[in-house]
C-alpha cells in the first residue's frame, strides 16, 4: 500500500496528532508493520467475563498484529 504523504493527510484522527512523535505513534498502531496497510479492528464484548477483545489484522498479509483485552467498568 502506498504510504504517502498525501494518503496521511488525508486520513482523519481523533486523537491528538500535533507532533511528529504523535503521528508516528499513531500510524505503528493503525498500520500493518510489514506492508503499511491500514489495520482492520474487530471488538467482541463478554459480559459474563466483563472485557472487550480488540483484535487488530492485516487484511493484506493476513496477519493477526493485536489482541487486547480491556476490562468493562
Amino acid at each position: 500500500m502506498e504510504n504517502s504523504a498525501a494518503t496521511q493527510k488525508n486520513t482523519n484522527y481523533f486523537e491528538k496528532t500535533d507532533s511528529e512523535k504523535q503521528r508516528e505513534f499513531i500510524n505503528a498502531q493503525s498500520k500493518c508493520v510489514l506492508c503499511g496497510t491500514i489495520l482492520e479492528l474487530t471488538h467482541a464484548v463478554d459480559r459474563i467475563i466483563g472485557n472487550i477483545r480488540e483484535e487488530a489484522h492485516c487484511p493484506s498479509c493476513e496477519v493477526r498484529t493485536r489482541a487486547r483485552f480491556h476490562p468493562l467498568n
